[in-house]
């Protein structure tokens, strides 16, 4: 699975990574929160990305089945050469 932050950059020990590429990603999930942080990783994976930042979730009640969660996202695409 690709990693997931809640931050707005991927953190690192070194500083900053350039993004080459950036998109949303988001997925619904009516079962449980770690089914929908698994959907939303194999959707950004399925694009080619790196990691997910800036993910939230939101929880609803929705019409007859439970509880619902939507997770949101950007997908990016990092520069992982040595020179950036």
């Amino acid at each position: 699975m690709i990693p997931i932050y809640t931050t707005d950059t991927v953190p690192t020990a070194t500083g900053p990574v350039a993004v080459l590429h950036a998109w949303p990603v988001w997925v619904n999930a009516s079962d449980n929160i770690s089914r929908g942080l698994d959907a939303l990783a194999q959707s950004a994976a399925r694009g080619g990305a790196h990691a997910i930042v800036g993910m939230r979730i939101s929880s609803f009640a929705g019409d007859g089945l439970g509880i619902m969660h939507s997770f949101v996202g950007t997908a990016v695409v990092l520069n992982t050469s040595a020179s950036t």
